[in-house]
């Protein structure tokens, strides 16, 4: 009777994370995160004793096999469920035994196994109406968790070209280079907003497209581009740049571009959502920022050795000229430097933690033999440990 419950038990918890993975518009489920983020977790550990370009070819990896873990999690626990309930209730009295099969736990999953593969009985069938209705519900149930791994299988594929779609958008339009501004910059003209109201729209777009498919399939989170530049923290840097540079650089700006906002508001939701499901960004930088002396030598180009915030700011805003015409003096753009410098540490803290949990900053080389039992005896977790940022010079 034991062994019947649990069967049970363990059909039921199977089948209902199989539902809420597959159907839940929000993503939820019983164990499919957890074991996306034990497999993730082991996976990269063992990519760290591989030569460092093997290793990334192998990270890039996970995400497909993450789909074929799943799908056997879900069949096995079926097949195990129901080979329970047979074990559980298996005598010469319940079953028809030949062939010298005797009844055993073996027994019982090759009778789970040949039913959920329709392939037929063997020499072990049922020979009472309710293990002949468990044998049918099996048969019935294997055909369905099969189209539900297919119908799984093709959402994420379908996710994960919406988001190549988006991340060969940005990789097109703005190029290898490491400022998106400066990128813009060269394809927009002054004299016309047009083009960039239609980039905006596109991104928007994108960025409600990706956000759908990381809450809705946590694989997609996981699904790592050989190329960095094409890689999941590139692309929210691009867009986080972006929509920061063109909120603050020049806030009349959003007056004129009402997908700027929409973007601003995508770039938010989906950061907000990130961070609670997958990666826990640790305290951003909160020292305080330069004073308006030190700014205003940066911003007369006097002192070249300002903090790299100032730096990028202006040189984020001076990508802006090209676009629009802007005469700031010193006081309105140190007072767009402050409403701009809380949102780009935020930008900047997310993106270096997902980096850091993705693989694409951390050394995946060991330093040191004690290596696998150090990262045993720390164990996975559901979710990244908070990476501390060290404060510094605004």
């Amino acid at each position: 009777m034991l062994l019947t419950a649990i069967g049970i038990l363990l059909l039921a918890l199977t089948i209902l994370d199989a539902l809420l993975t597959i159907l839940d518009a929000s993503g939820r489920s019983l164990f499919s995160t957890k074991a996306y983020r034990l497999f993730w977790w082991i996976w990269r550990h063992l990519a760290k004793l591989l030569p460092y370009p093997v290793a990334q070819g192998a990270l890039s990896l996970a995400a497909p096999l993450m789909i074929g873990l799943m799908i056997s999690l879900w069949i096995g626990g079926i097949v195990t469920g129901f080979a329970l309930i047979f074990y559980g209730g298996m005598s010469f009295g319940d079953f028809i035994t030949g062939g010298g099969s005797q009844p055993s736990l073996p027994a019982a999953f090759r009778l789970s196994w040949v039913t959920l593969s329709t392939i037929g009985f063997v020499e072990i069938s049922p020979s009472n109406m309710m293990y002949s209705i468990a044998v049918a519900l099996e048969a019935l149930l294997g055909t369905v968790i099969l189209t539900f791994s297919i119908t799984y299988f093709l959402s994420v594929h379908r996710s994960i070209l919406k988001y190549d779609r988006l991340v060969a958008d940005l990789h097109h339009r703005l190029g290898r280079s490491g400022d998106p501004m400066e990128s813009v910059s060269k394809h927009l003209s002054r004299s016309d907003l047009s083009e960039l109201k239609s980039l905006l729209s596109r991104l928007h777009d994108g960025v409600i497209g990706l956000h759908q498919g990381l809450s809705r399939y946590p694989i997609v989170y996981f699904y790592r581009p050989r190329a960095e530049e094409r890689s999941l923290p590139r692309t929210i840097h691009v867009l986080g740049t972006l929509a920061d540079t063109l909120t603050h650089c020049h806030p009349g700006l959003a007056q004129h571009l009402p997908d700027l906002q929409a973007l601003k508001a995508g770039m938010q939701d989906l950061v907000r959502d990130l961070g609670e499901a997958y990666v826990p960004v640790g305290e951003a930088d909160h020292s305080p920022p330069v004073s308006y002396t030190e700014f205003q030598e940066a911003f007369s180009g006097q002192d070249w050795a300002a903090s790299r915030s100032v730096q990028r700011f202006l040189s984020n805003c001076r990508c802006l000229e090209t676009i629009v015409d802007q005469s700031f003096d010193t006081s309105d753009a140190y007072r767009n430097y402050l409403e701009w410098l809380p949102a780009d540490r935020k930008t900047q803290a997310f993106v270096a933690t997902i980096a850091h949990d993705l693989g694409y900053v951390e050394d995946l080389r060991p330093r040191r033999s004690s290596y696998l039992l150090g990262a045993l005896s720390r164990g996975p977790k559901q979710g990244p440990q908070r990476l501390l940022f060290k404060r510094s010079n605004a």
